[in-house]
């Protein structure tokens, strides 16, 4: 029976997540949260593809509930919680998943776009985004490419048991607050370009609020996914150095394969201390067990120490309604208060330095205005004692507890053999008496400790060496590729192309500098090619028009048009490319631009 367990918990568990995501089809995602939790719905196929395609709302979506409690507490309205269709032009070009194919989500280039979709959610569900994404640039582009280094194609890149996983050492502390300070700065800096663009078009009566909101929600789209990172570091099972780093050039080893082998063991060791409940709880043969591994779940003497030296108890993913404000539960306090500091003070740097333009923002009492990057929402760690008792898979059969130690000889015999079926790694007789060793090694380590200075945190901060050659995540520096690149963007960055396309209206101040009278031209003769489809040239003439009413005025020329309704990229781009149309008896500007694009 104990083998039986151990070797369904360990065929079940990937790496490590923190807080838990959820990915749903559903028949309409164009409705709200609200309406869409209420029904019952299919969960995305584990391929990036798919779950680049659907909403990221379902039973457990914790961080993207944790990212709306954030936002309730913080007082921004009501408004940023429902449903944005960010309209996105793409082409005619499809890509292979599943034996079938499926519309590309890629962001063209206007002057070749033949087709529209929209790409519905909210900035809560970004919060999950790096569970799913490298970035928000991979999602912009429907996953159909690999940002990883050294991954093979695009589904397997964004498998998580085989990439994404080894590599979430940035989702355990201290490497998530370096990456939520690189996305809160990203979130901060684009909120100042919203902030000019606001100053730029003040006194224009609200003709051009669409715009404003639209970077305003960009900015907190940012936001959103360092909000993950900062969720992560107040997940109990993510309070401590998993080893590696956000690159598989961070794991050793003579090429990729040779270290995606160790990268693979490594992030199954960190699932395994963090705890297995996520994935075995929902198995419907597992319904008469309660699979309560700490380190997440409500156990007495899991605790954790504040970077103030407080001692506090702490629990993680698929326990978050024990946390305030979704609980009275007062023993959790420590850990929702000062978490909640942290995620609303982010939030609101964020929203006022935007310009507040979904409406004022309006704080709870009860927060605490606090540097979100700083030591106090990232330097809580695990007690040796808590990081002994997630030495172990937890679970009580018929009321009886019962633990299966992570450093049993079976346990460490089957890992590996879960890593080669899950991983997709071979892992070699050498790498797998190294791992053996190491683990049990760490595991003996760790109790030792956990009996010497029960309340210390060294296992936590990395002090008992490496795993597999992989080092304690906190000796890793720098970021990744893959991430959103800072600010000012390249116009030759990719990432930034896609993010620029995606966000066209957040971003118009840009589009209108860069759209001369050359390029105007080729989306209206773009709309005019004769080889389009229907819904192609329906396409071409939507998104010309969508570009050529920024910088149409309405009348003959300089010396003789409308005064009243001056363009966008007029107010916004001085200097930049204008229009002159007219017609008899249309002043509507877009009804001009349509005229003008399409005849």
């Amino acid at each position: 029976m104990r083998r039986a367990l151990i070797a369904v918990v360990l065929c079940a568990a990937p790496a490590a997540r923190a807080w838990e995501s959820a990915c749903s089809v559903f028949a309409n995602p164009a409705q709200d949260p609200s309406a869409l939790k209420s029904q019952d719905a299919e969960a995305c196929r584990p391929t990036g593809l798919d779950t680049a395609r659907h909403r990221w709302i379902g039973r457990y979506d914790e961080h993207r509930l944790l990212f709306e409690a954030t936002r309730e507490l913080a007082g921004l309205p009501a408004a940023l919680s429902a449903t944005m269709p960010l309209q996105v032009f793409t082409t005619s070009d499809t890509v292979a998943v599943d034996g079938g194919v499926t519309p590309t989500l890629i962001p063209s280039a206007f002057e070749a776009a033949t087709r529209m979709r929209f790409r519905q959610l909210t900035p809560g569900e970004l919060a999950q985004l790096p569970d799913y994404s490298y970035a928000l640039w991979d999602w912009a582009a429907g996953h159909e490419t690999c940002p990883l280094s050294g991954a093979s194609d695009a589904t397997d890149c964004h498998d998580f048991a085989a990439h994404m996983g080894p590599v979430n050492a940035n989702h355990f502390v201290p490497q998530s607050q370096r990456f939520y300070a690189h996305y809160h700065a990203l979130a901060l800096g684009r909120a100042a370009q919203c902030a000019a663009m606001k100053l730029k078009v003040a006194g224009e009566g609200g003709r051009f609020d669409a715009f404003l909101r639209a970077c305003e929600w960009e900015a907190l789209a940012y936001e959103a996914v360092g909000h993950h990172f900062l969720q992560d570091a107040w997940s109990m099972g993510h309070m401590w150095q998993r080893w590696g780093g956000a690159s598989l050039a961070d794991f050793p080893g003579v090429d990729d394969e040779a270290r995606r082998d160790r990268a693979v063991l490594v992030a199954l060791v960190a699932g395994l201390f963090h705890g297995a409940r996520t994935v075995l709880q929902a198995v419907p043969s597992w319904t008469g067990y309660d699979v309560n591994d700490a380190l997440c779940a409500p156990w007495a003497d899991v605790r954790f120490m504040t970077a103030g030296g407080t001692l506090a108890n702490g629990i993680g993913d698929n326990y978050l309604l024990y946390l305030a404000p979704f609980s009275a539960n007062a023993l959790y306090d420590t850990q929702s208060q000062t978490f909640f500091s942290c995620a609303a003070s982010g939030m609101l740097e964020v929203y006022r330095a935007a310009g507040e333009s979904h409406g004022p923002a309006m704080p709870g009492a009860g927060l605490v205005s606090v540097d979100p990057t700083s030591a106090t929402c990232f330097g809580q760690r695990a007690t040796n004692q808590a990081m002994a008792r997630g030495a172990a898979i937890n679970l009580k059969v018929a009321g009886a507890q019962a633990a299966i130690p992570l450093d049993a000889r079976f346990v460490t015999r089957l890992v590996p053999q879960v890593a080669r079926s899950t991983g997709k790694v071979p892992v070699s007789n050498q790498v797998r008496t190294e791992f053996r060793l190491g683990l049990s090694r760490f595991v003996t380590m760790t109790r030792i400790r956990a009996k010497e200075e029960p309340l210390s945190t060294d296992v936590a901060d990395g002090q008992w060496g490496e795993l597999l050659g992989a080092k304690p995540n906190g000796q890793y520096s720098g970021l990744p590729a893959y991430v959103d690149p800072p600010l000012p963007w390249s116009s030759a960055d990719p990432r930034a192309t896609h993010l620029g396309r995606l966000f066209h209206r957040a971003h118009a101040a840009e589009w209108c500098a860069a759209l001369d009278d050359a390029a105007l031209r080729r989306l209206k003769d773009h709309a005019a090619d004769p080889l389009l489809d229907a819904e192609g040239r329906a396409v071409a003439c939507t998104v010309c028009a969508e570009l050529a009413v920024r910088h149409l005025r309405v009348g003959a020329s300089a010396a003789s048009y409308d005064t009243a309704q001056e363009p966008l990229c007029a107010l916004l781009a001085p200097g930049s490319t204008l229009l002159y149309r007219e017609a008899p008896g249309v002043t509507e500007p877009f009804a001009l631009a349509t005229g003008w694009c399409c005849p």
